[in-house]
């Protein structure tokens, strides 16, 4: 047992304050499966992954995890580890299978997540509820009906509507989209579309953002009891030579065209200069009562960070699109080591972000938190024998937690963790062949889970260090050492 402590005693002597919110992330598309389950509408991601060779593995997520069906399991898999906040996502198609303003909500799926979040609040788990993570109403999709359209915001702000009304005696706090950069970036745009699209649709997405914002504080938050954010996405960015004029310029560069594109209408009411000067008459401009409505229209920063690279001017400009408006060629250091993904292991940059956010948005100031809402990494798991050893996880969670914990303690105002992910899932293009899980889920028509040494050791750190997790723990390394003789 005294090898046992002396291996959790780095995460038993965190400082992190007492009420500081540990937790876990997952998202519905990536876990529930049962895409054609009690009427559920299908999404764009239903089609695009049902295309021939669209994933790398060459699969859709009809099973997924199960979790629309298993999720009991995965709430006593949080219970057990002592996780008391879940970071998820609800289907659009699925409670508004049509996708459109007016149409009929479905009372199935209804049921099925209000059960989810009274299960939840049984176990002593808040649930932080995203609106969108991606799913959109294949419906809408087919008919041209994207970010861009017009129709976006009553569209999305009925199905808002439609969630707050039926979960909101269970459910407080919200996020209305999560990582829209991704959305307006990662699409596989027709060429001649390139140049406006990216920023057509990020000015409708903070639109649809705001007037849901606006509905929710006026009619479901009069108690001010709850709270509602947008996720935004960005890595950290380093010049490639610290004194080097030209590479401090693409590094803001690239911060200004990831984090500033989104964070600036939001906390400051307009998009950044550099855009602005750049892009001319290609970015959409707000009108005073749209910049008005959308201006501190998030209650937290709600961050979500992986990885940190190096800039420099390009030595090939692209020819087109975002990447040629940006003009910023990054690279790794050649210590950083990477994840399965490809991308850096740099611990310092959550550390760099988190006080280059708080300073640029004087968030400290205005008693805005920040909060990490997802962090992890994809670690190389081809079998549950390498899956359920998984120290380069442990390793990454336990530097990147120590840069956030060492943001806190030179005051930087961060009151929450999640990390990514509670669950093994589908990985967008990828498929499956990526693995972000503190749980090892193997995809088959009937998914088992089985929680991996992350799950253990790294959940020290996130929950309450009690008995039962330390017996879970040591049974784990017991199991271990009989399989080595």
């Amino acid at each position: 047992m005294r090898q046992i402590f002396l291996l959790l005693l780095p995460f038993i002597l965190a400082s992190f304050p007492k009420d500081f919110k540990f937790g876990v992330s997952t998202a519905a598309f990536q876990i529930e499966g049962a895409w054609l389950d009690d009427d559920k509408g299908l999404s764009q991601w239903d089609n695009l992954a049902h295309l021939p060779n669209y994933t790398k593995d060459g699969r859709a997520p009809d099973i997924a995890a199960d979790s629309y069906h298993l999720y009991p399991e995965d709430i006593r898999l949080m219970h057990n580890a002592g996780i008391k906040h879940y970071r998820m996502s609800i289907s659009w198609p699925r409670i508004v299978p049509e996708g459109r303003k007016g149409s009929e909500i479905n009372t199935k799926a209804i049921d099925v997540y209000r059960n989810m979040f009274i299960q939840l609040k049984n176990a002593g788990i808040t649930p932080y509820v995203t609106l969108y993570h991606w799913d959109f109403p294949a419906t809408l999709f087919l008919q041209g009906y994207y970010l861009a359209d017009k129709y976006l915001v009553d569209n999305f702000l009925y199905y808002a509507n439609a969630s707050f009304f039926y979960f909101g005696d269970l459910v407080k706090n919200w996020y209305t989209f999560n990582e829209p950069w991704c959305m307006s970036v990662l699409n596989d745009f027709n060429e001649r579309d390139s140049d406006l699209k990216p920023y057509n649709y990020t000015h409708n997405v903070l639109l649809a953002h705001a007037k849901t914002v606006e509905l929710f504080r006026k009619e479901y938050n009069k108690d001010k009891k709850g709270s509602i954010s947008i996720v935004i996405n960005t890595d950290m960015y380093y010049p490639k030579n610290a004194s080097n004029q030209t590479d401090k310029e693409a590094a803001e560069r690239a911060l200004d065209f990831q984090l500033g594109w989104f964070g600036d209408p939001i906390f400051l009411g307009h998009y950044p200069a550099r855009m602005k000067q750049r892009l001319k008459n290609r970015l959409p401009e707000f009108t005073p009562e749209q910049a008005q409505l959308l201006k501190d229209s998030s209650d937290t920063f709600a961050l979500n960070h992986y990885t940190s690279y190096l800039c420099t001017d390009p030595k090939t400009p692209a020819q087109k699109g975002y990447y040629r408006d940006r003009n910023v060629e990054t690279s790794k250091h050649e210590n950083w080591g990477i994840t399965d993904m490809g991308w850096p292991i740099v611990p310092e940059g959550i550390h760099d972000l988190i006080t280059h956010i708080s300073q640029r948005y004087n968030l400290k100031e205005k008693k805005i938190p920040i909060m990490i809402t997802e962090n992890g990494m994809a670690n190389k798991e081809p079998s549950e024998k390498e899956a359920l050893n998984d120290q380069p996880r442990i390793d990454y969670l336990k530097s990147y937690l120590g840069q956030v914990e060492k943001a806190v303690d030179e005051g930087m105002n961060v009151q929450g963790y999640f990390l990514w992910s509670l669950l093994d899932n589908f990985e967008w293009r990828e498929g499956f062949t990526k693995r972000f899980g503190i749980v090892r889920v193997e995809f088959t028509d009937t998914p088992t889970r089985t929680e991996k040494a992350s799950y253990y050791l790294s959940l020290i750190h996130i929950s309450e260090p009690t008995r039962p997790l330390y017996i879970s723990y040591a049974v784990f390394c017991l199991k271990k050492k009989k399989k080595k003789k």
